[in-house]
């Protein structure tokens, strides 16, 4: 039995990537230049896999990466001793010497914990007073630095990176990290849009023009009729370009959605894609998503559910329509209020050219089976 040649769920790679091959080569540039650079996309839009992509292209440089998810960091102790073991882990050099050439640039000299789980693979962390805390940042918060001082360039990756305002960390990460120059890029990425902007366009916040922005795009339509029709071929399966073109316009490109979609799909065909098959295919994804939309809908207030529906009637332009507000029955300025909290809660986003829309594709076909 043939395996699926799709993948969902987690960062892809290798057979299961598609595209991206003019960003990857902009990305990587920039990276061996030392750039610091903000990548922002909605969730499940592949920039965990796309990062990781272009970190693989970069083999053979005398590159080292580390990279730090911060969505489920809650103290600085936490960030300190999490940072610190992917930074000792990125070394790829034996246990001891890890643990010697740390003691030769941790100032404080704290103790270096190293423990092993069953198949021998170590963890590190720090015992450190609280006295010693606030030291002990600023020198895991160097480690990259004194690392490429040997002439090994580093890229650092903090993914989720609008949690670090959660921990305080925000002047004191921007003060250290604009000391090392190009001697380390620094690649900062989240699914918050909303929060990120407010961290590197307003004025009065630390990090203020000190990234490149990198906004990625969607995978274009006919990059993923290749890619999806070649699979089915592979396998000695069959889909036309119909039901291909289908997919994007359910899922718009999000390479996590276009993924599902697909490995759902080629599931449930023995030979050939059929109406049947992909009717069926889109309602077992739906049912799967429906807890997780039905939740965003019932956290939404009664004005910004008003402004989900006006937003779907009227495709996300000229909103300020009376006979539409008055449907709904909501005033202008509480419409203004509620397309605000729409966008800070992710919801919702805008463009000069498209106006308002959903960030969530299948959300907004959720909704919209919804609204009559």
């Amino acid at each position: 039995m043939k395996s699926n040649p799709f993948y969902y769920g987690g960062a892809v790679g290798d057979e299961h990537f598609c595209n991206r091959v003019s960003e990857i080569k902009e990305l990587r540039t920039d990276m061996l230049s030392g750039l610091n650079i903000l990548i922002y996309a909605p969730r499940r839009f592949g920039k965990t896999s796309f990062v990781l992509k272009t970190l693989e292209e970069l083999e053979g440089e005398r590159v080292k990466y580390v990279f730090l998810d911060l969505m489920y960091l809650s103290t600085v102790d936490e960030f300190i001793n999490k940072y610190f073991n992917v930074l000792a882990k990125s070394l790829e050099e034996p246990t001891d010497k890890v643990v010697n050439f740390f003691k030769s640039i941790l100032k404080l000299r704290p103790n270096i914990n190293v423990n092993f789980d069953s198949a021998g693979n170590p963890s590190f962390s720090l015992a450190m007073s609280n006295e010693d805390r606030t030291k002990a940042l600023e020198d895991v918060l160097n480690i990259p630095y004194e690392f490429a001082k040997n002439g090994q360039k580093i890229v650092v990756v903090f993914d989720e990176f609008q949690e670090i305002v959660g921990l305080e960390l925000e002047s004191k990460l921007r003060s250290v990290i604009q000391r090392h120059g190009d001697k380390v890029a620094y690649i900062f990425m989240g699914s918050k849009k909303s929060l990120l902007h407010q961290m590197f366009l307003d004025k009065s916040r630390p990090f203020y023009k000190s990234v490149k922005h990198f906004k990625i795009q969607e995978i274009a339509k006919e990059s993923w009729r290749e890619f999806v029709a070649s699979k089915f071929a592979a396998t000695g399966k069959r889909i036309d370009d119909g039901y291909i073109d289908a997919i994007f316009r359910l899922t718009k490109g999000f390479p996590y959605y276009t993924q599902q979609f697909a490995y759902e799909l080629w599931n449930m065909t023995d030979e050939r894609v059929d109406d049947e098959i992909f009717a069926k295919t889109q309602n077992t994804i739906m049912e799967r998503e429906e807890d997780l939309f039905a939740v965003e809908w019932d956290n939404l207030t009664p004005n910004q559910k008003k402004s989900v529906k006006i937003i779907l009637d009227k495709g996300g332009k000229s909103l300020y329509d009376e006979q539409y507000l008055a449907k709904y029955q909501i005033k202008s300025g509480s419409f203004q209020t509620a397309l605000g909290g729409l966008v800070k809660k992710d919801i919702i986003d805008k463009t000069a050219s498209e106006g308002y829309y959903f960030q969530d594709p299948l959300f907004e076909f959720w909704m919209r089976g919804r609204n009559g």
